[in-house]
């Protein structure tokens, strides 16, 4: 009898308690939030594992989770478990993108692959271990750095121009390969490499932050067109993240303060308002404005909001469109510059005007005024540098005239169009 037993053929002892269920002390809370009985079980499983506490999921994932029917529950829950988690530090947001990306593989009637995509783990961790940057991973992207370790810099976060676009990437590419070759240009702030959750792989572009903007343009120079993998270039340039809004339909009457004072009120980050006046009446605007936000992601959110239609400045509804950013050009190309852009011109000032007052510091080769703005074409740098810094902010005609050397033609108005679309889907 005792041998049927040991060789498992004879009747089940009621005494055996090797299958009996342990669960953790949450498990009751699953069940009392509403969980389905397996998926409060599947989910206390995880717990015991340690793959993940109890405390890093919040209210909003168990309650997302709640919406799927149980087998639904179960298969994230089980993707989730299978998921590398070893780098995600906002698990309970993990989760909640692993059941958005389970809902769009329902709609498209994909499933997931079974086959390892992802990095090659050893390599990312030797590569953390020997620069001490953070890896943090979530289902839309993998943040390597932002802030880095003080070893590397440790200064305050970086400013416009520092951010580079990587375009062209290997699908399955990692910071493995990435960072070698982006460190060789300075330190790094930060990488963000944009993941597609359906397929596992990198949506074939990246940003990269640098701690400077030298670095920034080292960068472009070094990597642009690198032959990454044999036959495979990647692109790079200057990322353009444009936190700048053109707004239309504003009352003429307003003043930049009043501006300020009601944008404010329906929009969060707003740092600045640029504003031109009428060339023939200074007390009234042209009826459109700039709104310029702390950084991309709150003029984007800015943006949506102004376009819902449900909220009205001065009892309108405004028009909103992204404006055309603002980017430093090449230093080298600017040092060659011989243009100067004039603006705050009173009507009075007519091409002859600023003709006399610019020839007497070099030879001029024309001079175009459009509105209260003009270009004036020196023949040689020289005068161009010395009328800047004569007349800049002095009156003419009864106004303060203000000027910059004029930026070259822009040559790359599709390239940084195609660039803030990219940088638009991770942000919106």
């Amino acid at each position: 009898m005792a041998t049927e037993h040991i060789n498992g053929n004879g009747p089940e002892d009621p005494m055996d308690t090797s299958a009996a269920v342990t669960h953790s002390e949450h498990f009751q809370t699953l069940l009392e939030a509403g969980l389905p009985q397996k998926v409060a079980e599947k989910l206390d499983e995880i717990y015991i594992a340690g793959l993940v506490s109890h405390s890093d999921l919040d209210d909003r994932a168990i309650e997302a989770l709640k919406e799927f029917n149980e087998e639904g529950a179960l298969q994230v829950l089980l993707q989730f478990k299978d998921s590398d988690l070893s780098h995600v530090q906002n698990k309970s947001a993990f989760l909640c993108g692993v059941m958005k990306t389970y809902r769009q593989r329902e709609k498209q009637g994909t499933k997931v692959s079974d086959t390892n995509k992802g990095p090659d783990e050893a390599k990312i961790k030797a590569l953390l271990e020997r620069t001490g940057y953070t890896l943090d991973v979530t289902t839309g992207q993998r943040k390597y750095g932002g802030p880095p370790p003080e070893s590397a810099h440790s200064g305050t976060q970086p400013t416009i121009g520092t951010e580079i676009f990587v375009g062209k990437i290997p699908r399955d590419l990692f910071e493995d390969e990435l960072i070698p070759l982006f460190e060789k240009a300075g330190p790094i702030w930060d990488l963000r490499l944009m993941m597609d959750p359906l397929s596992g792989l990198n949506r074939g572009y990246a940003f990269v932050t640098f701690c400077t903007k030298e670095a920034a343009q080292q960068a472009v120079k070094l990597c642009n067109n690198n032959e990454i993998r044999p036959g495979k270039h990647i692109g790079v340039c200057i990322s353009v993240a444009n936190n700048r809004l053109f707004v239309g339909s504003i009352p003429k009457s307003k003043t930049k303060d009043q501006i300020v004072e009601e944008f404010a009120k329906v929009t969060e980050g707003l740092n600045d308002v640029i504003l031109y006046h009428q060339p023939d009446d200074k007390k009234k605007n042209r009826g459109f404005c700039f709104l310029e936000y702390e950084d991309h992601k709150t003029a984007a959110q800015a943006r949506r909001r102004l376009m819902s239609g449900k909220v009205k400045v001065w009892g309108n509804v405004v028009t909103v469109e992204w404006a055309d950013p603002i980017e430093d050009p090449d230093p080298e190309v600017m040092a060659k510059v011989k243009v100067l852009f004039v603006r705050n011109l009173a009507t009075t000032v007519s091409e002859e005007i600023l003709e006399k007052a610019f020839s007497q510091f070099g030879k001029l080769e024309r001079v175009k005024k459009l509105k209260d703005y003009a270009f004036i074409h020196f023949e040689e740098r020289d005068g161009a540098v010395k009328a800047l810094a004569d007349l800049n902010g002095k009156d003419l005609e009864g106004e303060h005239i203000e000027i910059v050397f004029a930026k070259p033609p822009d040559q790359k108005r599709k390239e940084r169009k195609a660039q803030r679309q990219a940088s638009e889907q991770h942000v919106d």
